[in-house]
């Protein structure tokens, strides 16, 4: 059992009791020991250092064994019968001190509760009676292990998490689908050099042991000129209100300053702002380096980053970075399972793979009023059949994309076909079908079902 010695509130002493009470099922400690804890000031935990150990400091936590106890061995009380206290009957094994200004001081710095952190010294320090130690690397691993097997199995870990929302924002063609996709590490955003690619808010999950990032992709800045375009400008716009961190990306091939000033202007928002220089890879530094000195001076932003998402450079700096501003909780905090990287459907990611090969073998105009749409997904054990609507607003783009003789859309087909089977990791038998809706992205009720999003 554990006698408290100093000013601990009852759902830390709960806590602390729920540690002793593992440690003693763990190594099979008998019912009659007593441990006593100290909860101490910084004063007297330097005094007890000083006299004790001859060492002038403070520490978090000290531990004094009574008895000579050796690690995995089993308490047996009789072999320690003179030591036992014949007013209670019990054996104390030995003194743990606490320093509450340290314990508090150590919480703040892994971002949990004070409650935890008193719980991971006690149980450090009831490992130290029991005879384990860390004077060598081999010690401090093995006690590290125990440690960390006995806080799990009661859900109090020092292990800190990280989770929060990341809008990235930026204009058409900057690049912000291919940093998602570098950054979740799978594809979830449509890539083409086309403007306007992305038509609406994007999640790609990030996850790794103690961290989940929910990265929003939004619709390049671009000029309105239908209904879908002011749909997607209320998108960003909702993306940026609910937010802790935006990614603002420019181009390294473009004046910095001019680009900065222009977007900084449409991102309103109290969230942390980190800016980002992407394609560096296309840029020499000795003309990329003036600019970036300049637009240091007058960036109002948290921080400034060159990255080249197509080829990954930067992109392990920048998760660091984010991790950084990250809200922290003591406890696992995700918004989504750890094996979901995205918020699109299998039906959603067709979809927009079918879009994505039409959007890079089609002119320019043609993409913009192109919507696809799954209309059959049957999955067998060997094989699945998806059937999909290719949407566009005059009859002679759908004239252009079936092509002469139907070789245009056989070609879409193929590239899509390629990509899904690599995405679903199996045999896709696809079918498209070209099909009309004159100017739908002006009509309220085509935009819906199409499954696009509508703002209220």
């Amino acid at each position: 059992m554990v006698e408290f010695l100093g000013d601990f509130n009852d759902e830390i002493k709960g806590n602390l009791v729920r540690v002793y009470n593992e440690v003693a099922r763990i190594f099979s400690l008998p019912k009659r020991v007593i441990v006593n804890l100290n909860l101490v000031s910084e004063s007297e935990i330097k005094k007890l250092n000083k006299t004790t150990r001859n060492i002038d400091k403070v520490t978090d936590v000290l531990t004094y064994p009574y008895v000579n106890l050796k690690a995995k061995e089993k308490l047996k009380l009789k072999d320690y019968s003179l030591d036992i206290d014949p007013d209670n009957n019990m054996l104390t094994i030995g003194d743990i001190y606490i320093c509450e200004a340290r314990a508090n001081e150590q919480s703040k710095a892994y971002g949990h509760s004070l409650n935890r952190e008193i719980c991971f010294l006690f149980c450090h320090g009831l490992l130290h009676i029991l005879g384990y130690d860390h004077i060598n690397e081999s010690d401090a691993k093995t006690m590290e292990e125990l440690q960390n097997k006995i806080l799990n199995n009661l859900n109090i870990t020092r292990n800190t998490y990280k989770c929060g929302f990341v809008t990235i924002v930026g204009e058409t063609n900057s690049g912000k689908s291919t940093l998602i996709n570098q950054l979740v590490g799978e594809k979830v955003a449509v890539v083409s050099p086309k403007s306007q690619t992305t038509r609406e808010n994007i999640k790609g999950i990030y996850n790794d042991e103690f961290t989940q990032i929910v990265f929003v992709d939004t619709p390049g800045y671009h000029k309105r000129k239908t209904l879908v375009d002011d749909e997607m400008d209320k998108q960003i716009a909702d993306a940026m209100e609910d937010t802790e961190i935006i990614l603002m990306l420019i181009d390294a091939n473009k004046p910095l300053v001019e680009q900065y000033n222009k977007l900084i202007k449409k991102v309103s928002s109290n969230a942390i702002k980190i800016l980002l220089i992407n394609k560096i890879d296309e840029v020499k530094y000795e003309k990329l380096y003036p600019q970036l000195a300049e637009l240091s001076k007058i960036a109002k932003v948290n921080e400034i980053l060159p990255i080249s998402a197509l080829k990954g450079r930067n992109a392990d700096v920048l998760i660091e970075m984010i991790k950084k501003y990250l809200p922290t909780f003591d406890y696992e905090m995700r918004y989504y399972p750890t094996d979901e990287y995205t918020d699109k459907t299998v039906r959603e990611m067709v979809a927009e793979i079918v879009r994505e090969k039409a959007l890079l073998s089609l002119d320019d105009e043609i993409p913009h009023g192109i919507q696809v749409v799954v209309t059959d997904f049957k999955e067998s054990e060997k094989l699945i059949d998806i059937s999909a609507d290719v949407y566009c607003e005059k009859e002679n783009h759908k004239a252009i994309i079936l092509g002469k003789s139907g070789e245009m859309i056989k070609k879409i087909s193929t590239m899509a076909r390629v990509s899904i089977e690599k995405f679903l990791q199996k045999k896709v038998n696809l079918k498209l079908f070209v099909k009309v809706k004159a100017n739908w992205r002006n009509d309220i009720k085509a935009i819906e079902n199409f499954g696009l999003k509508v703002s209220e």
